[in-house]
């Protein structure tokens, strides 16, 4: 193999030298094309940077405003309007959704609440927490069909603490059916903190007369 020798290194054309006399005579012969292309470059820089400096302000001041607008429902509103597209304006709807189940609108609870999980795009405690609010609202209004396919998604996918309450909801729609039966089965898989409360819910309902023809 043949080895170069240093006269000949020291006598090679520097690439970075040739490139950089290279881009500088285009410069020169094209400065017009060369500072639209500066002027290009300079505004995708210092638009993406005004974007994310409002997109960050916007969420911050958002935030501050639900914060501030905890407890009215109006204000809570007027956030989830001027804050739509930020997570501020999300929650408000998961708010909104149970403030007006707190006020027995089960109607507006349950549009709030779908109005949270089609924005909010995450399962997260939040996601779940507005499953809850929906599922109990169609129980309130004895809309045991529409409640229990919910109830089952928490059962399946939610934390812990959610499937609890999921459990517990479920046994008691199944209670309102006339299904003790299945009630107690759904009750069983409740932790402990939830049981003695269901033995009363059960105690509390009449057995149904086909549950009699079948234990008979």
């Amino acid at each position: 193999m043949t080895r170069m020798k240093r006269k000949d290194l020291l006598n090679a054309p520097d690439e970075f030298v040739t490139t950089t006399s290279s881009v500088l005579t285009w410069i020169k012969e094209n400065p017009q094309r060369f500072a639209i292309g500066v002027i290009i470059i300079v505004a995708l820089v210092v638009g993406g940077y005004g974007f994310y400096y409002w997109k960050t302000s916007k969420e911050l001041d958002g935030m501050h405003a639900y914060m501030q607008a905890a407890g009215n429902s109006q204000l809570t509103l007027q956030v989830a309007q001027e804050y739509s597209d930020t997570k501020a304006g999300k929650l408000s709807k998961l708010r909104l959704a149970r403030m007006s189940y707190d006020q027995g609108n089960q109607k507006m609870a349950i549009s709030y609440a779908g109005e949270f999980i089609d924005s909010w795009g995450r399962k997260d405690i939040f996601h779940w927490q507005a499953i809850l609010i929906m599922a109990t609202a169609y129980i309130q209004q004895k809309e045991m069909a529409k409640s229990l396919p919910l109830l089952d998604d928490c059962i399946e996918n939610a934390p812990k603490s959610i499937r609890d309450q999921a459990l517990f909801l479920k046994a008691s729609a199944q209670v309102a059916l006339g299904k003790s039966s299945e009630a107690k089965q759904t009750l069983s898989r409740v932790s402990e903190s939830y049981r003695d409360i269901a033995k009363i819910l059960l105690a509390s309902k009449p057995v149904s007369s086909q549950e009699k023809i079948n234990a008979e």
